[in-house]
């Protein structure tokens, strides 16, 4: 009788607590509802007081419903039905609203500010990369030019921006003592030698590195054209310091204004189909589609200027949104059977809506009343009234500080995730010394947004006496909050990747850069 009384009273326990685990579990899921449910009134509040649906007439409804509504609905139901067609709608809608946000942000922050600083640095910041690949094509040494192509982007923009916002006050100070040291005798920098700081900058990175690989490439007893070639490369890391900007910015500056916004967007962008399109077929393949891209982008420039239609934005989105559009519609045209109607999905949204807009100005239908109009979209405050808010200065200011903060934080994020997770070891000084790293990274990502907020402000502001309101100080400061949270995502995202793949691809005589680049970054992609 004891035994069924314990048995009893822990078959009781047992299922008290499954109970409580189970409320517990309910009371989570409805937690959960409520706010979501609260969210979702709150957006559903805002729309309705932006846009005023209740104002638009039935007709308008109806012309949108056959329009739009309709087709998506039915394109949609059967692309589900047919994964080769939905995988192409996929493709095909990230080219097209994919490069259209892109190329109206960049449109936008170029508008605010001078097309020619931003070409200039593309100009100067791409040259060193394409000569590291220039040059490992040349000396058939495949295997380093994936790093250093990266590698060579990196110091490309450090010595761009870097020695523009950094290494021009260090000179500076370096100018100062060395006048105070030697008792008022010109230095290199000061105002009797008549070099700049910026070719100071500019002898420092050629000359070191030229030294460097042509006393490396004589030890190895290299060929003379080599060590030309090399040193040709190696002249081009000038075209990222502030020499040779300063000498290419007057040239640059004469260019019209659709010239430049289209080298801004167009050089990244024919560079990319140039380099995918090479590795798909053939170096002839390449060069056909980059200057397919270019001659398809100045028809569009000279079509806008026989018109008298200012061809800037006309040309931004031909490289942006035409030249993207036109490589993913064709290639799934031409090989993709299966999958080829799926192209149609963006442009029946598109066409959709134009088509319904054009109805509605032809039969004067009545639509709703809303707020969010193109004043508030494109223009600033103008006035004292609401009516002519513009929320134009904010939203460019935003995409510019979002901007530069990605490209400074997410590939110096990543690189020290791919450094700490495949390279550093786990035992020995260097072990310890990852570990504190791995330790102090985590408590950083912890730290108070206040904290990085000061820190911005003593050393940009009150170290490097930066005026207030700028871009680059926001943009930093936000790289620094958010860089051990890009470092700890990324980590975990490398963690995930199964370690048989990695054997697997040394198993196949692949170097760890190749097993990194091919098999875990691929993988680890949607987690970072």
């Amino acid at each position: 009788m004891a035994t069924e009384s314990e048995t009893l009273q822990h078959s009781g326990r047992f299922r008290l607590s499954a109970l409580k685990g189970k409320l517990f579990e309910a009371i989570l899921v409805v937690a959960t509802l409520v706010g979501l449910v609260a969210l979702v009134m709150l957006f559903g509040f805002m729309f309705v007081d932006a846009v005023s649906p209740g104002s638009a007439s039935a007709e308008w409804y109806l012309l949108f419903f056959a329009t739009l509504v309709g087709p998506v609905s039915a394109f949609t139901l059967y692309s589900r039905r047919h994964p080769a067609v939905r995988s192409a709608n996929a493709r095909a809608s990230a080219a097209v609203f994919g490069g259209l946000a892109l190329s109206l942000a960049a449109f936008v922050v170029l508008r605010a500010m001078s097309p020619y600083g931003p070409l200039t640095y593309v100009v100067t910041v791409g040259s060193l990369p394409l000569s590291v690949a220039v040059y490992g094509r040349y000396a058939e040494e495949t295997y380093f030019i994936g790093p250093a192509m990266v590698l060579a982007t990196l110091l490309a923009v450090v010595w761009t921006l870097g020695s523009e916002v950094l290494l021009t006050p260090l000179l500076d100070g370096i100018f100062e003592l060395g006048v105070q040291l030697l008792g008022g005798v010109p230095v290199l920098g000061s105002v009797p030698v008549p070099v700049d700081r910026g070719l100071t900058v500019t002898a420092i990175a050629v000359g070191v590195p030229t030294l460097v690989a042509a006393n490396s490439l004589l030890r190895r007893q290299r060929s003379l054209d080599r060590l030309l070639v090399v040193t040709a490369v190696l002249a081009l890391s000038a075209a990222g310091t502030t020499g040779l900007d300063g000498l290419l910015r007057p040239y640059l500056e004469t260019l019209s204004a659709w010239v430049a916004y289209g080298g801004v967007v167009g050089t990244p962008v024919v560079g990319t189909l140039a380099l995918v399109v090479t590795r798909r077929r053939n170096v002839r393949s390449g060069l056909v589609a980059a200057g397919a891209a270019v001659a398809g982008s100045l028809l569009v420039a000279v079509v806008a200027l026989t018109v008298s239609v200012n061809p800037r934005l006309l040309v931004v989105l031909a490289l942006g949104v035409g030249v993207p559009t036109v490589y993913v519609v064709g290639r799934t045209v031409l090989t993709d059977r299966d999958g080829r109607v799926g192209v149609a999905g963006p442009f029946i949204i598109i066409g959709g809506i134009l088509l319904g807009a054009y109805i509605d100005q032809s039969l004067s239908v009545t639509g709703p009343d809303t707020w969010v109009t193109p004043t508030l979209l494109v223009e600033s405050w103008d006035g004292l009234f609401p009516t002519e808010a513009g929320a134009y200065p904010s939203t460019v200011g935003s995409i510019m500080i979002v901007g530069l903060m990605a490209l400074m934080a997410f590939p110096i994020g990543t690189g020290a995730a791919i450094y700490l997770e495949e390279y550093a070891p786990d035992s020995g000084w260097q072990g310890k010394l990852a570990g504190v790293i791995e330790l102090n990274i985590a408590n950083l990502a912890g730290v108070p947004s206040v904290v990085y907020g000061l820190l911005g402000l003593a050393l940009f502001q009150n170290f490097l006496d930066y005026a207030p309101g700028l871009v680059f100080s926001a943009s930093v400061t936000l790289g620094f909050l958010i860089l051990p949270i890009v470092i700890v995502s990324a980590q975990e995202a490398l963690k995930s990747v199964p370690d048989s793949l990695r054997e697997a691809s040394y198993g196949m005589g692949a170097s760890r850069w190749q097993t990194v680049r091919s098999v875990v970054l691929p993988e680890a992609v949607p987690g970072i």
